[in-house]
Order: C-alpha cells, then structure tokens, then sequence
C-alpha cells in the first residue's frame, strides 16, 4: 500500500543507527528527507565521499573543525552536520575516527558514501562505496524512471565498469534486466554494504502506468538475494513497502 508515512518508520530506522546510503538517482534526496524527519530528535549528518555543501536552513549546526561553531552532536534536536573541508561547494570526508565517536553518541546517523556525478546510473570503482565498519544499516538507491533511456555519458557515471556490471552497451536502452544485474552483481549495488540491507527504488508518481508496472515486476522477479525492498517517491513523500 502506497503510504505518506514517515521513511524513517517504513524503513524501520531505530535510534542509534548509523545508516549508509549508496546509490545513484535520489540518495542525497533520500538522506535530507530522513534527516528532517528526525529534526525534532536530533541526528547527525556526513559523507564519506563528497556531498554538496546544503543550504544553511537544512542543518541546525556545524560541528566540524574544532567543535566550537556548533553545539554538542548528541544535541537534544536538530541536525548537526560534520565534515571536512568545503571545496567547491562541496564538503569532504571528515576523519574517520572523529566520525566514529560523534555516532557513537549521536540518536541518528545518516551518511552520504557514494558519488554519481549527479547522474541517475553508475559502475563502481573498486573502491566504492566507502561504507564505514560501524555502519548498521546500508540503503542501496536506484531510480526506476531511468528505465527506457539510452546507456550514454549523460546519465551514466564511469561507463566501461557499468557495462560489465550491468551487462549493457552502448546506446542500448536501460532496461528492468539491466537494473536487476546492478543490484545482483558481487561488484555492484550493495558490493561492500554492512548491517542490514534495505533497497529503495526511487520512482515519480506520475510515471506509473502499465508499462512501469511491467517493468517494475520484472525488476522483482530477477532480484536474486530477498531484500527488504522499498518503492517511494520522495518528494512527493509516499513510500511502499514490497517485502
């Protein structure tokens, strides 16, 4: 059932968490939504990677640097983001240690640790995602409205990994078949994800017809490892839970 619930309920987040999302085609958009849903609580947000550097109205304080700019990370409510450094209008991987204790204490945490280029595929690097080893829960992120597209540079980021993951080719049109590899294969989605494994397959509401049904069913069918599976479209705020 299609349902305007909380994500951090559907998604069965606990307090204590320490979430890794990974992915391409809506993982930033994912964490903001979760990270305001968990406002009034308090909850800790970072990368792993780079993220773009958020709007000042979307975190409450800044913990980064030496700590005095912002109030304590275990702060009873708001959103305290901790990072390393702003290039570019991006932030950058805090220390590892640093961003180890901070979620030790913090109710929630939620971290960025996969890069796209802001394109809605990709093939993974051997060293990506960098999900860290006290990650308790791992969302994979992949958007269903890129099936029916060509396989090209415009929506695909490192290509020759993504053909071998995917099993596509050039100017070939994506397909259910080609997301299903990306989330089976040993190199692909979920390569180095830890904890639990939570699947969201991020969709526009008004895509939906007969044809996404289809497509979408297949994309069920071929998932080789049963995963707690997720279908939403986050800005409208609605989410389904599959199985």
């Amino acid at each position: 059932m299609v349902s305007e619930m909380r994500y951090t309920d559907a998604l069965g987040l606990s307090a204590g968490d320490v979430v890794s999302i990974v992915g391409s085609g809506g993982k930033t958009s994912l964490l903001w939504r979760l990270a305001e849903e968990n406002r009034e609580r308090g909850v800790l947000v970072s990368t792993t990677t780079k993220m773009r550097m958020p709007e000042v109205g979307a975190f409450d304080w800044d913990v980064s640097g030496d700590g005095t700019s912002g109030r304590p990370v275990a702060a009873p409510t708001g959103v305290s983001l901790f990072y390393g450094a702003v290039e570019d209008e991006k932030i950058t991987t805090p220390e590892i240690g640093r961003l180890f204790e901070f979620s030790a204490v913090a109710r929630l945490t939620l971290l960025e640790c996969d890069g796209a280029k802001e394109r809605p595929l990709k093939g993974w690097a051997e060293h990506e995602p960098v999900v860290p080893g006290f990650t308790s829960v791992t969302i994979g992120v992949l958007p269903l409205w890129v099936i029916g597209r060509i396989v090209c540079e415009e929506i695909v980021h490192r290509m020759p990994t993504f053909y071998r993951i995917a099993g596509a080719l050039p100017g070939e049109i994506v397909t259910a078949r080609h997301l299903a590899r990306v989330i089976n294969h040993p190199d692909g989605l979920f390569a180095k994800a830890r904890g639990r494994q939570l699947l969201f397959l991020n969709y526009l509401e008004n895509q939906k017809s007969e044809a996404f049904r289809r497509d979408f069913l297949t994309l069920l069918e071929l998932l080789e490892i049963p995963k707690r599976t997720f279908l939403g479209d986050i800005h409208r705020g609605t989410i389904e839970v599959l199985r």
